[in-house]
């Protein structure tokens, strides 16, 4: 398997902290091993997509649900080194 450093955005998150309900957005990096970028692509949203930290937080309607994007997608040669 490959090894892939895959940018991810994030927007329209809707979540409550410190009392306040408010939309968010922001930036992550995933480290994933995949086949090929098509694979990494969606290992690393699914992984992001799984997450309790984010998902027992959302606020979302399914009318309004929040959106991952991938930004940029690089080829490694190993993960060593790397703070995962």
């Amino acid at each position: 398997m490959k090894k892939y450093k895959v940018f991810v955005r994030g927007q329209n998150f809707l979540l409550n902290l410190n009392g306040k309900t408010e939309r968010f957005g922001f930036y992550t990096t995933r480290f994933v091993e995949a086949q090929d970028e098509n694979q990494a692509e969606n290992e690393a949203v699914s992984t992001l997509r799984a997450d309790p930290r984010l998902r027992n937080r959302l606020l979302n309607r399914q009318s309004d649900a929040p959106m991952l994007f991938v930004e940029e997608i690089t080829e490694l040669d190993s993960f060593d080194g790397l703070n995962m």
